[in-house]
């Protein structure tokens, strides 16, 4: 996001003038449209304000934007929502604006040789104090231009990016868009694209990846001895896998996105739907390893999920490629929500190469080893000792299905364990009846009809029975949640509410966006924001503790993500004495130190 420091703050304070306010002015990413929009960025200088687009009394004048391109026509101007406050003087309530404010305006209708570098505005406004209201004054504005603007190096963090409240993020200083429009902005994105394929490296050693890497690691074990050629084909499948799920999530991603929603990384598991289907993939592929039941092909060439067959061993390799995917989505690596911060407010082509970016990143470690096998010799030959290994991978995954079980109990507790213990049990038991009813060797119809019977049950039973009641359960739980405004450990409910008493207050604030499902998140939980000598220094130098909950998607929470230029969580953020146009964005792996040093 923009970070802005006020060209007032160095200046001592004159009760007769106002300084013009900082202004700049910004284009949404993307191809111009309809759908398109224009930003204007207002920073009003301390212990001033302006009057709000509408105002208390004829005599005041109202703020007003007038906005023109050649070959656009733009729509109404949206304002932000005004302050109410009271003025001792005037002895009435008006409405006003002040600190950091965004002015939207719609772009109605664009010809194909319409002028966006040519945009110009003018905002017209009316400075007043508690005291006294000065003459109407204006400020113009010129695309990629600003009036005072600056970023705040303190909110660059050690990933050096900002952006501008969820739109046109800014890299060094040069605005960046997705239409690669001049050197600077072309060198930005390929900057940003490689924060996202260093971020997609990064991944496979974050906690959330930890569990599928046993399964990656004995399959590497079993092709120990295969050829060169063997090898960069199961490479080149893992990868496949990998790309074709984060171009799916791409997609998804594009849809939600054209219907207006907000989508953000790792918000699948917001859905009770997706844990539901990786509870039963992961119990499922337990059981196959642990020789409940093979999946066998027609053409005789028998083996269980995990085997490396000709055939199957690919489809095994690609599969493994997906599951690594799903099951890292609850992680933002460092770079990669940086990237993607910019990636989920790109138009869709951008969208789906950042994506592409960081899935090659992923699968990087198994493109090399694929590429240079001899790192396999470290690896003891195939043998019998396999068979136990196999068997400690399932337990491995059984272990992954309680993680799964442990987020649903954050979300629904008890009662929602309860659900999802039975999905898993419908889950298992469907493997016993498939390796029952169609063992190898039998008609291959025999196969695919127990397949079929058995997503067929699951499905019914879960969109029938237990996907209605869990929505009840955990609707319940969170909207009593939300109505708490102390949580656990003396940490505040985040609204923005809350934010405005505490910024009149003058205290500075610590956010953090999290969810039950994050495991980065967890993570810093117990390294870093739990410890008491973390709440010690924060209770010392008066900070108020704040914590966004992204578990399931609140308008309140998106918005906060968007203003900090972040896709999903974790993401952190301080405010100086409460004042959000001062945001200072922290990287998403923390120390105590480092956020020290970020408090003003």
């Amino acid at each position: 996001m923009f970070l802005f420091v006020s060209n007032s703050e160095a200046q001592e304070f004159n009760m007769n003038a106002m300084p013009p306010p900082d202004a700049a002015m910004h284009y949404s990413v993307g191809a111009l449209s309809e759908k398109s929009n224009v930003t204007i960025d207002i920073v009003i200088p301390d212990n001033w304000h302006v009057n709000a687009n509408v105002v208390a009394d004829e005599f005041l004048k109202p703020s007003s934007v007038e906005i023109s391109a050649p070959g656009i026509e733009f729509g109404e101007v949206v304002w932000p929502e005004p302050i109410k406050e009271y003025n001792e003087v005037l002895e009435f309530e008006n409405l006003v604006f002040k600190g950091h404010f965004q002015i939207k305006i719609p772009v109605k209708a664009a010809s194909k040789n319409c002028d966006s570098l040519s945009t110009k505005a003018i905002f017209h406004y009316q400075a007043c104090d508690n005291s006294i209201c000065l003459a109407p004054a204006q400020v113009e504005i010129a695309l990629g231009g600003a009036t005072g603007l600056k970023k705040n190096d303190e909110g660059n963090g050690p990933q050096g990016l900002n952006g501008s409240a969820g739109d046109a993020p800014e890299l060094n200083g040069v605005a960046v868009n997705d239409g690669f429009a001049g050197k600077e902005g072309a060198a930005a994105i390929a900057l940003l694209l490689f924060f996202a394929f260093l971020g997609g490296i990064i991944l496979n050693l974050m906690p959330c990846v930890l569990p599928v890497l046993s399964l990656k690691l004995f399959s590497l074990i079993k092709e120990a001895g295969q050829s060169r050629g063997r090898l960069a084909a199961l490479g080149l499948s893992t990868t496949a896998g990998v790309l074709v799920s984060f171009w799916v999530l791409a997609a998804v991603i594009a849809a939600i996105k054209a219907g207006g929603g907000a989508a953000g990384w790792g918000m699948q598991f917001q859905s009770a739907g997706f844990i539901a289907f990786m509870v039963v993939i992961l119990s499922a592929f337990a059981m196959s390893f642990f020789g409940v039941f093979e999946v066998w092909l027609p053409w005789g060439a028998t083996t269980k999920m995990d085997e490396a067959g000709h055939k199957a061993g690919l489809a095994g390799a690609f599969f493994t490629g997906a599951l690594l995917v799903l099951l890292s989505t609850p992680c933002s690596a460092p770079l990669l929500g940086t990237a993607m911060g910019f990636a989920f407010t790109a138009s869709t082509p951008v969208l789906f190469l950042f994506f592409t970016a960081a899935g090659l990143g992923l699968a990087l470690p198994y493109l090399l080893v694929s590429a240079f096998p001899a790192i396999l010799k470290i690896f003891p030959k195939p043998g019998p000792w396999m068979v136990t290994l196999q068997k400690i991978m399932g337990v491995l995954l059984l272990g992954t299905v309680a993680w799964l079980l442990w987020i649903v109990s954050k979300q629904a507790g008890t009662a929602g364990v309860t659900i999802f213990a039975i999905v898993a049990a419908l889950a298992i038991a469907s493997s016993f009846a498939v390796g029952k009813f169609a063992p190898p060797g039998v008609a291959f119809k025999r196969e695919v009809i127990a397949f079929s019977a058995s997503v067929a049950v699951l499905a019914a039973v879960w969109f029938a029975v237990l996907a209605p009641r869990y929505e009840t359960v955990v609707t319940e739980r969170f909207e009593a949640r939300m109505a708490q405004q102390v949580l656990e450990g003396g940490w505040y409910r985040y609204s923005p509410e809350a934010v405005a008493e505490f910024a009149k207050a003058g205290k500075t604030i610590f956010i953090d966006a999290t969810a039950d499902w994050c495991l980065t998140c967890k993570t810093n939980e117990a390294a870093v924001l739990d410890r008491e000598d973390f709440i010690r220094a924060m209770d010392s130098a008066g900070v108020v503790r704040m914590k966004a909950d992204w578990t399931r998607e609140t308008p309140e929470v998106n918005e906060l993500l968007r203003s900090m230029g972040k896709s999903g969580v974790p993401a952190y953020a301080i405010y100086p004495k409460g004042d959000k146009s001062k945001q200072v964005v922290l990287p998403e792996l923390l120390t105590t130190g480092l956020i020290l040093e970020a408090i003003p």
